[in-house]
């Protein structure tokens, strides 16, 4: 009995150790296990941060991208600096620091100087277990601020250092700019109505057919007016002779002889060192004999003289006139309209330049879409076969054949080819292109093109042709007249602690 009760003492003894065994390893285990659900939180938590983290940044850097486009348009719609969005993952505030400033401003800016653009980026999942250290992301990036368009270019439509003709039914769209004609004559026998100035510096202008001049025309040599052609403003040239039913609604002013045929209508003044002929109507008078010396333009455009624009290709390091531009593309062989939307659509929003050593030709229907702006250097251009140059928001064109010969004239070399437009070819509404040539230039065939000329040879515009004055100007050249534009990237950084 002494033993069975001695027995049952031990069993006790040992059922209470196993329960404290027990217990202790329910606490190691529940330890255990609390370390584990915090390190799991914790990875949780770091690695959410980190994904927050890449998504808060992708958020800041399309605010940037978001920033540029508005800016590459007109910069409009700010509220206190920040940019209107639809997109409540970026922040995007832009400030101007202008020149000669010593404070940053919001808002956008209106003249030459820097231009910041902040971006706060949140992510689309934020962070979890307390840990929200990715869920924003800062970008700052800092641009010049240049001007678009060049003094030199400014209110000139059309430069032909040659000469200038238009035939057959075209209408130039160019009020308040002029045709400027450096050396030899300017012409127009067509039955289009032409709202810009003519200036010819170092020849002779006619006007025949049914051709109207809605503006003033200027002559350095002699000026011919016949059929029912018209000038609605003033005429000033070394002599005058008119045939038919010519008309000036304006002054006349010529320093020599004045012929005028018998139809001829002269809504103003007619002053000339000798008249022949008679006026069938002349409402301002005669002022008779010639006293005084010649006057200038009524515009006051002054001689731009040839402007030298060279480029070299294969060059990574920036050049003069083209720094503003972010990217290049060279193309081997001919650029066609499939080859350059290659090119165009690498940019990704950004300026870039194509090079196209071997010349362009766009010889099928399609359009040329651009998404930035865009200059397009070769040694020969030929658009035809009614395709169109388009873009959803504006942007500028330059079409650039260098000239490589610093010696203030232009020089086509044998290897350059005429810039030539024909066959229905269209430029749109919101695309502004700059053409530069040495050699001539050529547009006909119901082709409707916009922007400026610039051109060593002549000019020629014929058959139904549609011509849109809009000031461009040459790259990297900074313009009294012209409108703010983005220059080079200067910086671009995270600003996160």
């Amino acid at each position: 009995m002494f033993l069975m009760r001695k027995s049952s003492l031990w069993q006790a003894a040992e059922r209470g150790s196993s329960m404290l065994a027990v217990i202790g390893l329910m606490a190691v285990a529940g330890v255990a296990t609390l370390a584990i659900a915090g390190s799991t939180m914790n990875s949780l938590g770091v690695s959410s941060a980190a994904r927050a983290g890449v998504q808060a940044q992708a958020a800041a850097e399309g605010g940037i991208d978001a920033g540029l486009l508005m800016l590459s348009m007109e910069c409009t719609g700010l509220v206190d600096g920040i940019l209107p969005t639809t997109d409540s993952r970026a922040r995007v505030t832009i400030s101007h620091l202008d020149t000669g400033s010593a404070s940053w401003v919001k808002g956008c800016p209106t003249t030459t100087g820097q231009v910041k653009i902040t971006s706060e980026g949140t992510a689309a999942d934020l962070g979890i277990g307390g840990n929200s250290t990715g869920n924003t992301r800062t970008v700052e990036a800092i641009y010049s601020v240049d001007t678009s368009g060049s003094a030199t270019s400014s209110g000139i439509a059309i430069y032909a250092h040659v000469g200038f003709s238009v035939i057959e039914s075209v209408t130039i769209q160019a009020k308040a700019s002029a045709i400027y004609v450096r050396n030899g004559n300017a012409s127009c026998i067509s039955s289009g109505a032409n709202s810009v100035d003519i200036i010819v510096k170092s020849g002779d202008v006619t006007l025949g057919e049914s051709c109207g001049v809605f503006g003033d025309v200027w002559a350095s040599g002699a000026a011919s007016i016949g059929g029912s052609a018209i000038v609605h403003q003033s005429l000033i040239a070394s002599s005058l002779k008119t045939v038919s039913t010519a008309q000036v609604s304006g002054n006349v002013w010529v320093s020599g002889l004045a012929a005028i045929g018998a139809g001829t209508k002269i809504g103003g003044t007619l002053t000339a060192g000798s008249i022949t002929g008679t006026v069938g109507t002349l409402l301002g008078g005669l002022t008779g004999t010639l006293l005084g010396t010649k006057p200038a333009p009524v515009s006051g455009i002054t001689d731009p003289g040839w402007f030298e624009l060279n480029y070299k290709y294969n060059k990574k390091q920036k050049q003069d006139h083209w720094e503003s531009f972010e990217k290049e593309y060279e193309i081997a062989g001919v650029c066609d309209l499939a080859k350059l939307q290659t090119a165009a659509d690498s940019f990704a929003g950004r300026p870039g330049i194509i090079e196209c050593p071997a010349g362009v030709d766009v010889a099928s229907a399609g359009v040329l879409t651009l998404g930035s702006d865009v200059a397009i250097i070769a040694e020969s251009f030929k658009f035809r076969n009614s395709a169109q140059i388009n873009a959803a928001a504006k942007h500028k064109l330059w079409l650039v054949t260098p000239d490589g010969s610093p010696n203030s004239k232009p020089t086509c070399n044998a290897h350059d080819e005429d810039f030539s437009v024909s066959e229905s070819f269209k430029v749109n509404v919101n695309v502004d292109v700059m053409v530069y040539t040495p050699c001539n230039v050529n547009i006909s065939t119901s082709s409707q093109w916009r922007g400026q000329i610039w051109a060593g040879g002549t000019v020629k515009f014929g058959t139904s042709g549609v011509y849109t004055y809009v000031e461009v100007g040459f790259p990297g050249a900074a313009s009294s007249a012209g409108t703010v534009a983005l220059g080079a990237r200067e910086s671009i950084r995270d600003l996160n602690d």
